[in-house]
This record gives C-alpha cells, structure tokens and sequence, in this order.
C-alpha cells in the first residue's frame, strides 16, 4: 500500500507520503510508536529539522528525497552493526540503477555508508535504535541529492542534478525502496560476506592513506578493508586496528 504522489513499494512495505516534516526518523519513530507495522517508510516533501550524525543540520528543503524505513527487530542484536554496510549497498543500488552504465564507475561507497560520485557526497544516511515494550525499533533515515545539496564545510558534496542526471523523488524512492527491500531480504537470510565482499567492491579509498575522526582522537593510517563485522580496519603505527565508528576523510590531515 502506498498513500501520497507516485510512492510505489515493493510487497510486504507501506509508504506514506508528507508534505513538510521536523524528520522524517522522528516521525518514523511516532508511527512505530502508534503501532504501525514493520516496513513502513515515511517519505516528506521537505524536513524542516533534518539531522544527520551527531546531530549535524542537514539540509532538507523541496527537490531531493527524504525518506526513513522503520523495522522492527531486523536482526539478532550482535549483527546490528553490519546494517549501515547492508544500507550503504542497497542505496548504492538504487543510485546506480538512476544513471547510464558508464556513469557508475564514479559511484562508490565511503565508509561506513557515505555514498559519493566523483568523490563528492550524494547522500545522508542516519540509522537510528530505540528499544520498546514491543520489541527493537531501528530506523533508517536517507536523504538522497536530486535537485541540489547542501553547502557543507566537512566536506564536498552534490547532487544528480548537477552531475547530469537530474531524477525526481518519487523516480528515486522506486528505485531505493526496491533495491532495500533486495539487501535487507539478502542479509536475513544468510550471512554477512556476501554482502561484506559487494560493499568491499564498491568501497572508495581501501590501501589509500584516510584520516578518522573519532569522538576523543583523529588517527591517520591506512585504509586495509573491513573485518567479518564491518568494522574499519585502519593500519597505523605498525598495528592494525578495527573502528566501529568515525568520520573518514581521504589522505592525511
């Protein structure tokens, strides 16, 4: 089922279709919440208090899509940290399902799911978790350049419609909600490597010099791939270390 303009999901998800919203994870969350069922995605026009990671502003004004996938209990807990890789491959997907094949070799993943083209970013990804009586929640937060993007000081960023292939929300979320519903049934069913091995594929600067910016350090080293749980392993002063979150920045700061 779906409500709103043009929002066509795969079997066993809903959509509904806002016009202006704080966030679309808090809205998620509320519906959660009231009960909704798991699969439901919450599509707005615009967020007037869009957030990404720790708690940065994100831009959200109309032309680009802002979606949120709520589930509950995906996952054994133990594997949660493997869904923002799962995440990052189902976009990645449906990105490259929006342009001709010989754009895609510009389109690639930087850890853990920053989705890049030409090295600038394309697209916000927050997952969040909240435990109820019920059960687990998590939502899955994305806004996806379309129309135009954010004029962000971390780093670059841009959007379809400025690398040539402009494409309209609602075009988008076909494409998204297909391509999550494929991961998402991917990783329920069987293991992690496959999944690991394709986002590997995809990745963006591994055996390249990175920065990470963790909550009380930066380390610099370089970039040597993914453990079995997605962790970043970075290779610095003669040791390897895996890191389950952080800010990457290429090259050496």
């Amino acid at each position: 089922m779906s409500e709103g303009p043009g929002l066509v999901c795969p079997a066993g998800y809903t959509a509904v279709h806002l016009d202006d919203v704080g966030s679309t994870n808090a809205e998620a969350f509320e519906r959660a919440r009231q009960g909704a069922a798991s699969g439901l995605w919450v599509v707005a026009r615009r967020q007037t208090a869009g957030r990404g990671r720790r708690g940065r502003v994100w831009t959200s004004e109309p032309g680009n899509l802002y979606s949120s996938l709520m589930l509950r209990d995906p996952m054994a807990e133990a594997r949660l940290g493997e869904l923002p890789l799962v995440v990052a491959l189902a976009v990645h997907d449906a990105v490259a399902a929006a342009l001709p094949p010989l754009a895609r070799a510009d389109l690639a993943i930087k850890w853990p799911n920053d989705i890049l083209y030409a090295g600038a970013k394309l697209c916000g990804i927050l997952i969040e978790a909240a435990s109820t009586p019920e059960g687990r929640v998590v939502v899955i937060g994305i806004g996806l350049n379309c129309g135009h993007h954010p004029d962000v000081a971390l780093y670059r960023a841009t959007d379809l419609a400025e690398v040539g292939y402009p494409t309209e929300p609602a075009a988008m979320f076909a494409l998204l909600a297909a391509a999550m519903a494929r991961r998402l049934a991917e990783w329920q069913v069987g293991d992690f490597a496959p999944l690991r091995e394709a986002w590997l594929s995809r990745a963006q600067g591994i055996g390249e010099a990175i920065t990470v910016r963790l909550p009380t350090r930066e380390v610099a080293g370089v970039f040597s791939g993914l453990d079995m749980e997605g962790r970043l392993l970075l290779r610095h002063d003669g040791e390897l270390e895996a890191i389950s979150a952080g800010d990457v920045f290429f090259g050496h700061s």
